[in-house]
């Protein structure tokens, strides 16, 4: 299993979750749910959305810095393009507004290679585990409800049993490493369209 510092990483990506309920249009809709896993106590950030675009990208990454209370010094990504507009190992050109956020939240944007998800493989493990125990076999009113329950689940669930890469629950050993968070910036980050 691989050790990673305190505070140091969280890795983040995007799944498909299904439909799910939209109150806006009265309609199922096709779902996503990003998850923002902390690399050393495994804790974990899952929101479902509508869309994969830039501005909900920006928005999961601002509510997850909000449920940690503070930001990991780099985010681990594969090459979506909210994130990466082209993908390149000595050179990937960045997404301008995910760059302001970096910017705005201190932290590093360190892309995967192409293709090489199992370099991100604590968060795609836990995609995984969010569609067998959050998705499958669950029915949610709407999406609302759907984010009610996955701030739940990763609080009182998953949060509570403990991690074979760690030996702890996710809750407790995260207790540890949230004081090596870098501290929320002051004033609210404006997204760019």
């Amino acid at each position: 299993h691989l050790t990673t510092e305190l505070g140091k990483e969280a890795q983040v990506d995007f799944g498909y979750a299904g439909k799910l309920y939209d109150t806006k249009t009265k309609k199922h809709r096709k779902a996503y749910v990003f998850v923002m896993s902390m690399s050393h106590s495994r804790h974990l950030y899952v929101e479902f959305v509508f869309k994969q675009d830039s501005r909900t990208w920006i928005q999961c990454h601002i509510n997850a810095f909000n449920y940690f209370g503070g930001v990991p010094q780099s985010i681990l990504l594969d090459n979506l393009k909210p994130g990466i507009i082209s993908a390149n190992v000595y050179d990937p050109i960045l997404n301008k507004a995910y760059v302001e956020l970096s910017r705005h939240y201190a932290f590093v944007i360190d892309p995967c290679k192409v293709r090489k998800p199992e370099h991100k493989g604590k968060v795609e493990r836990s995609i995984r585990i969010v569609k067998e125990q959050l998705i499958a076999g669950r029915q949610y009113h709407n999406i609302y409800d759907a984010n009610t329950k996955a701030i739940d689940w990763c609080q009182y669930e998953i949060g509570q049993r403990v991690c074979r890469g760690t030996g702890k629950k996710p809750m407790e050993a995260f207790e540890d490493e949230k004081s090596s968070l870098l501290p929320l910036p002051k004033g609210i980050f404006d997204i760019p369209t």
